[in-house]
């Protein structure tokens, strides 16, 4: 497992990871063999990260917690832009972020380790970047384009975590399948039952509970889902994630 930080190893390593970053972001790490493993993210395909399944999974008894922490990707159009998050997921042990320049496989001018939020995912910035998970595990993230619209009200807007942005895109399936028409907001067992593999509707409530607090809203049941659809249709969720 990578207890150091994640390097092209060779010609072949390096020409993989070059040839990810200009077609999209990525995350790199090594499995229990020292292979080079690589997640090509996108906004369907968050990297999730722990010691349980998951996209990255260090399955021995670390200090890494069962869900550590998440790296998401969003694009969107006014300006366009992909745009990379990294998420602590409450680990017992925290998650650090730094920047690096990566030439030839050798980091050089890194920046200075800071911590990942757990509340409201951080923005990573062009490039590359070490993730370090308990301190004893290490990711790669890389190919992060430049967002020049970093300063846009759309960073002052929290990202929701993996699951509840899964949530979010059910919760909006209508909306964006009948635009321009009134259609009532569907039910928590319907998205539950919408989603791969499906979750309870137990589960899809307290989710929403979570979106509730983290966007403020304070409405009646019925307002707070009308209003979490304007707000994910406006800087959340785009007509890409039904394709």
């Amino acid at each position: 497992m990578t207890r150091e930080p994640v390097r092209p190893n060779g010609a072949a390593e390096l020409a993989h990871l070059a040839q990810v970053a200009r077609r999209q972001p990525y995350v790199a790490w090594r499995d229990a063999e020292g292979r080079l493993q690589v997640h090509d993210l996108s906004p369907r395909a968050p990297a999730t990260i722990g010691r349980v399944a998951g996209t990255v999974t260090f399955p021995d008894q670390g200090e890494v917690s069962r869900e550590h922490a998440e790296v998401t990707m969003r694009r969107y159009a006014d300006p366009p832009a992909a745009c990379v998050y990294l998420l602590d997921a409450n680990s017992r042990h925290g998650t650090e972020h730094r920047a690096i320049e990566l030439r030839d496989g050798i980091a050089r001018n890194p920046g200075p380790w800071q911590a990942a939020p757990r509340v409201r995912p951080v923005q990573l910035g062009a490039g590359e970047h070490d993730v370090r998970l308990a301190g004893e595990r290490w990711i790669l993230i890389g190919g992060v384009p430049l967002d020049e619209g970093s300063t846009s009200d759309r960073a002052t807007v929290a990202q929701p975590t993996a699951r509840q942005r899964e949530v979010l895109v059910e919760l909006c399936r209508p909306f964006f399948a009948a635009p321009g028409t009134v259609v009532a907001p569907p039910s928590n067992a319907q998205i539950g039952q919408g989603l791969q593999p499906p979750i309870s509707a137990e589960r899809v409530s307290d989710l929403m509970s979570e979106m509730y607090r983290l966007y403020e809203l304070h409405g009646t049941h019925l307002q707070n889902r009308l209003d979490l659809v304007a707000l994910a249709q406006r800087h959340l969720v785009d007509a890409g994630d039904y394709e």
